[in-house]
């Protein structure tokens, strides 16, 4: 049976790309819009064409018409998981259950599923399904208001199922970031973490579409996995505040296909005037202690790459004036499997043959089983006339990869891949391309950029490992159909596979490796909020809560009720970081939504909550200060990279009062060979005031130094500390 369609929200919801420096990244994509070719992509040598990707069933995903918003609900940003009955697809700003062999079981706004208003403005769905815990996870971006042009505050939101079930309840939990919205939160998790990051972009002192305002830097949260899976009131966590690498743009969590206790991230530059030739590996340990925090720690390890950059736009069939949007060099995807960490993106290259460059696909494959991660796999894949983008990836139980993207050109049309590898192939290869589904148009969209008047496409693609049989990879992606709607996007999905199904692979040692010296580097996290909850039962749906004396950013976390999803009016702002709409109804404490296939109110055997299931403060609080409170606000960084021994490097810290208060700040002090030479100590500052804080480094051996961090404390209720890591090297 299928749920009946939610209202169709009658407003604008387009996401538009964000990217660290927007001026940057548009002269680098009008330079490319012609098609000229640039002296500093890499060049392939070859294009190795060995296994290629066989289906057993593909069909057709979510496409616009079913996306629950009005005109403009792009880009799609698809995503897909499979568990042992299910496929899930996820894309703005619904999730659609069907069984595998592509009959629809149910579809959802999502909004609905994380129990706010369908009209809040949302975007940049995630779905994994984890083949160790079985259950599944699905990532969100939720603002405060209907449109992002109002906006002040953005979430992240988490959905937790209750079991293997993709129609039955979730437990859902959400993390504030007042002032800012973390853009394209990313997802991943090993045997007891789960990790959500994004980009920091502020929303002060306009609202969270204004352009003008500055990227604040990566962040992520580490969640306790086994409180998630027990639905706990209480989650321990730690939040890792901006800027956590100022070199590098997006964190990607990889999600883990096999045991680690250590869960894998990746990430490289932006254009952002770093050198775009490396990737850092980030090692996440330890657990956040539940219903408190604390616990998890954060290492990092550089590797130098190829250089690469971002990809030029993508010429379309059928339309010279507008061609697609693919994006930047982001890390997209990353997953782990054996000892082996793949991540996966799109940048430009010239193909072989060609003398134009193009967008091409980005793989990396690292080695975890040395004492330090150590590149294995290097390169692009592209294709001669061709544009390839948005690449997705995951490991099959032999270690081979499987990806989907979109390719288009001049002659082609939007049309979706597959493509793979066998982990016996040479290294830096990839197979030979197949055509899963072929456009049927050119795409057409209400928002061209308006400096290359590309239309917007991606974010990203989707895959997952079927747990039944882990021989089988599910891909999505996007294309164009036939155009009968505005914007014409669709989705196609399908199971492929490089090897016999049911196979089952030997086991090699080919994950261990011994490591060259590299740079390593510590991050460190700021206070811990405290994760205070309400849960809900089936049978009474009455809910106790109690309010959070942490002066820190807290959670809810509530499982859906099944089978009545009820959705009520907006959430109301409140100590457990609820967001408001305006001119809205205060929503009920109830539950409103479930992914069960049933839309009658027939009572059902499903798992429950306990009905008062009441937050346990395990943490002293510290004082409140009285309101109004001050807004504690720190940008720039103390990354002094390489530094000539015996001289001084400065470098400036801007501490900002962004609140209706006065604000109380104490700046910590570092230990040679750096300096805090003004602005340390404790200082009061008024509504709107900037305390600037100078910072020295002087080498006095050459290599690195050991990293640092200088603590920034404050009566800000929400945003109490700021910790920011000062490193360099001498020359």
């Amino acid at each position: 049976m299928r749920l009946p369609p939610a209202t169709a929200i009658p407003i604008q919801h387009f996401m538009p790309l964000r990217v660290a420096n927007r001026d940057a990244y548009l002269k680098r994509k009008a330079a490319m819009s012609s098609g000229a070719s640039l002296s500093d992509v890499p060049t392939l040598a070859t294009l190795a064409l060995t296994a290629a990707p066989t289906f057993s069933t593909n069909f057709a995903g979510l496409a616009f018409p079913d996306s629950q918003c009005g005109p403009g609900c792009e880009p799609p940003d698809t995503q897909v998981a499979v568990g042992p009955n299910n496929v899930v697809e996820t894309t703005n700003i619904v999730a659609r259950i069907f069984d595998q062999s592509g009959n629809i079981i149910s579809t959802l706004n999502l909004n609905t599923l994380f129990g706010v208003d369908t009209a809040t403005f949302s975007s940049d769905p995630r779905v994994r399904y984890d083949t160790m815990s079985q259950r599944w996870f699905i990532s969100f971006l939720i603002f405060d208001t209907d449109d992002i042009n109002t906006a002040q505050n953005g979430f992240f939101y988490l959905a937790v199922s209750s079991s293997s079930d993709p129609t039955q309840p979730f437990y859902t939990y959400n993390f504030e970031t007042p002032e800012a919205f973390p853009d394209q939160p990313s997802l991943g998790f090993n045997d007891d973490k789960v990790v959500t990051g994004g980009n920091s972009f502020s929303c002060f002192p306009t609202d969270c579409g204004d352009f003008s305002l500055p990227y604040q830097g990566m962040e992520f949260i580490v969640w306790n996995k086994a409180d998630l899976l027990a639905g706990a009131t209480a989650v321990g966590m730690d939040f890792y505040p901006p800027d956590q690498d100022p070199d590098d743009f997006t964190v990607q969590p990889a999600t883990s296909r096999s045991s680690t206790s250590t869960l894998f991230m990746v990430s490289d530059p932006d254009d952002i005037g770093v050198a775009q030739n490396h990737l850092t590996v980030w090692r996440v340990t330890g657990v956040p202690a539940s219903g408190v925090g604390g616990g998890s720690s954060v290492s990092t390890t550089v590797l130098p790459i190829i250089t690469f950059s971002d990809p030029p736009v993508a010429p379309q069939k059928g339309n010279t004036t507008n061609p697609i949007d693919t994006g930047d060099a982001r890390m997209e995807n990353a997953v782990f499997r054996d000892g082996l960490l793949w991540g996966a993106g799109s940048a430009a290259c010239k193909p072989p043959g060609d003398s134009m460059t193009r967008s091409c696909l980005q793989f990396l494959e690292v080695l975890t089983g040395g004492a330090t991660p150590t590149l294995n796999q290097d390169f692009m894949f592209g294709t001669k006339n061709l544009y390839d983008y948005y690449p997705s990836v995951d490991l099959d139980n032999f270690d081979d990869i499987v990806t989907s993207f979109t390719q288009s050109s001049s002659t082609e049309f939007p049309s979706v891949y597959v493509d793979g590898r066998l982990q016996t192939d040479p290294l830096d290869t990839l197979g030979t391309p197949v055509l899963i589904r072929a456009g049927a148009a050119s795409y057409n969209s209400p928002n061209p950029e308006t400096t290359t008047n590309a239309f917007p496409w991606g974010d990203y693609s989707g895959a997952g490992v079927d747990p039944s049989d882990q021989t089988a990879i599910w891909v999505a992606a996007e294309y164009a159909p036939s155009a009968v709607a505005t914007p014409n996007w669709g989705t196609w999905i399908a199971e492929a596979r490089l090897q016999s199904p049911g196979a089952t692979p030997i086991p090699t040692s080919t994950a261990t490796a011994t490591s060259s010296a590299t740079s390593t580097a510590t991050a460190t996290r700021t206070a811990t909020p405290t994760v205070s909850a309400t849960a809900t039962a089936t049978s009474t749906v009455t809910t106790t809560a109690t309010v959070s004396a942490t002066p820190t950013a807290t959670n809810t976390a509530t499982p859906t009720i099944s089978p009545t999803p009820t959705a009520s009016g907006s959430p109301t702002a409140s100590a457990s970081g609820t967001p408001t709409t305006s001119a809205t109804p205060t929503a009920s404490s109830t539950s409103t939504a479930t992914l069960s296939p049933t839309p009658t109110a027939t009572e059902t055997a499903t798992p429950t909550a306990t009905a008062t299931s009441t937050a346990t403060q395990t943490a002293t609080p510290t004082a409140t200060p009285t309101p109004p409170f001050g807004t504690l606000s720190v940008s720039g960084n103390l990354s002094f990279g390489k530094v000539k021994v015996n001289s001084t490097a400065s470098k400036k810290l801007k501490v900002k009062n962004k609140g209706k208060g006065t604000l109380q700040v104490t700046i910590g002090t570092l230990d040679p060979p750096f300096t805090v030479t003004s602005g340390s100590g404790t200082i009061n500052l008024p509504k709107g005031k900037t305390e600037k804080v100078t910072v020295q480094f002087n080498p006095t051996a050459t290599g690195a130094v050991t990293p640092q961090i200088l603590s920034i404390t404050s009566d800000d209720p929400k945003h109490p500390s700021h910790n920011v890591t000062a490193s360099g090297s001498g020359k």
